[in-house]
């Protein structure tokens, strides 16, 4: 059976063509990816490595900090990004993510919030009894912050801020709070913590034992489903702009024709 993620999940639930094309098909995408998960994989980076230093005992400097982030970001930029944005460029993107980088660094100096146990884990949890169906679990940075209590931070460059209704049924970080309890026999609770870079704004949550049980289900429960579809039509919505498989679906090409008609546009190198 094939490892689920929160991402692979989403996909489907937001486009049973698309998913089909990335997760069974493999289709070769019009672009290597979007400018928006290029500019949030380099702030991670550059975040991760600011803790990672921290590890070491080693406190970078803003400006040390952004310099990083501007060699890593000439030195991976793909050769073909599909930028949504009309009129947006490369520099543009590659601003926002020292904004954003910059106001995290001013908020949280001297960063001595807990014990970093580890930055960008990655595990598996199995979500069935026999161990058949397992759930990818990818978390920027996990702390100890002592008493029991573990703390999961997410770093997000979402455009929009999500009302707290909405966190508290967000799948993917209550399912890596319970790898965390499977994980930590002293876990006693686990704090969600969300970093919405754009706004400069930190939110939390936090589940029972009975809620994550509940999701555990439902998570098993849609997976299983998703494996017995036989059929995977698209749906068509304003997420498709940033669709990486809009030249070979059907109703983009009917609806629109010209794949770029919308503003977006390819860059290749």
């Amino acid at each position: 059976m094939p490892v689920f993620s929160h991402s692979r999940i989403l996909s489907y639930e937001t486009c049973p063509l698309s998913y089909k094309y990335a997760y069974i098909d493999k289709v070769r995408p019009d672009a290597e990816e979007t400018a928006d998960t290029y500019l949030g994989t380099r702030v991670h980076e550059a975040l991760e490595r600011l803790y990672r230093n921290l590890d070491y005992g080693k406190l970078m400097s803003q400006k040390e900090l952004l310099a990083f982030y501007r060699r890593e970001w000439d030195k991976n930029w793909p050769d073909s990004v599909l930028i949504v944005k009309e009129d947006s460029t490369q520099e543009d993107y590659r601003r926002m993510g020292e904004k954003y980088i910059a106001d995290y660094y001013r908020r949280y100096k001297p960063f001595k919030e807990g014990k970093i146990l580890d930055l960008e884990t990655t595990d598996f949890l199995s979500i069935d009894e026999k161990n058949q169906y397992r759930y990818y679990i990818r978390i920027d940075r996990l702390m100890d912050m002592g008493n029991g209590l573990y703390e999961v931070h997410d770093y997000k460059t979402n455009l929009k801020l999500p009302d707290q209704k909405s966190l508290e049924k967000d799948r993917q970080l209550a399912m890596y709070s319970l790898w965390v309890r499977r994980e930590f026999e002293d876990c006693r609770d686990v704090r969600l913590v969300w970093h919405f870079l754009v706004f400069d704004k930190e939110m939390e949550s936090y589940r029972t034992i009975e809620q994550l049980e509940d999701l555990r289900r439902e998570v098993l429960a849609e997976v299983k489903a998703i494996e017995a579809v036989e059929e995977f039509p698209g749906n068509a919505s304003k997420l498709c702009i940033w669709c990486l498989y809009k030249g070979n679906c059907p109703l983009w090409i009917k609806s629109r024709g010209d794949r770029s008609s919308d503003g977006s546009k390819i860059y290749k190198m």
